[in-house]
């Protein structure tokens, strides 16, 4: 099958569970603040096992493959801190929380805007839907498939955590499941461009890893371990993160 339809597949699945973690709240179940800490956290681990394991590994290796080794690290660290610089600037004017602290000050004519909210969240989506693209980008069809069934795992309580915030926030239902699709369907979007930029040349294939995994890195540490630390569940939500670390490590490693 071609590569880029695989690709593009990928990360429409993908972005697709999202959905499903919308469904408890959609059922009316309440979910406890620590146990959204530990999906949270969760989550984070998927995202930082899958940078190593699933983007960087594979950048340096294909990266030494065309060139020596000190250039081939110096490419994907290139990668690396433009990925991370990116979504720096990305988070400095749109940052993820900024619509959510907008809703809580109630301002009702800026409540109406639910646009802007969907696009604050779909931003920082994008690396996802690049990283499940890229994985099938390698050549690698194992590497390709735990790298998207790891991002949709982690997109299930990241979709929890949208529908949460939009259920708090009193959005009716069918609100809440047409934001959590939304922002989850982006992720192929994420993955046509990668496609775009990087499967021009297989020479800077290893500069679009190493970018996803730094936009990764970036809104794990950024965003989502200070919110895992922010309410008192700061064990429990490391265990989570931890047991999703191993998750991705045991897929990745299944699948290579």
């Amino acid at each position: 099958m071609n590569l880029n339809l695989l690709a593009i597949s990928g990360s429409f699945l993908a972005g697709v569970a999202t959905v499903l973690g919308a469904f408890p709240i959609l059922l009316g179940k309440r979910i406890s603040p620590k146990m959204q800490d530990v999906f949270l956290g969760f989550s984070g681990g998927i995202m930082l096992a899958a940078s190593f394991f699933s983007l960087l590994n594979p950048a340096i290796d294909m990266a030494n493959v065309t060139f020596n080794r000190y250039f081939a690290v110096a490419l994907v660290s290139l990668g690396l801190i433009l990925g991370t610089f990116i979504f720096l600037i990305v988070d400095r004017f749109i940052p993820e929380d900024y619509f959510l602290r907008i809703y809580e000050n109630g301002n009702s004519k800026i409540l109406k805007k639910m646009w802007l909210f969907i696009f604050a969240i779909t931003v920082h989506n994008f690396p996802e839907g690049m990283s499940s693209a890229l994985g099938f980008l390698t050549g690698d069809f194992g590497k390709g498939i735990s790298l998207a069934t790891g991002i949709g795992i982690q997109n299930i309580p990241e979709g929890l955590a949208v529908a949460m915030a939009l259920y708090v926030n009193n959005f009716p239902k069918k609100d809440i499941f047409l934001i959590t699709f939304l922002t989850g369907i982006v992720e192929p979007v994420g993955g046509l461009v990668a496609i775009l930029l990087f499967s021009i040349s297989h020479y800077i294939l290893p500069i679009g890893l190493a970018f996803a995994a730094g936009a990764m890195l970036f809104v794990v540490t950024k965003e989502m371990i200070p919110e895992i630390h922010k309410k008192g569940y700061e064990t429990q939500a490391t265990v989570g993160l931890m047991l999703g670390f191993i998750l991705m490590m045991i897929l990745d490693n299944l699948f290579s």
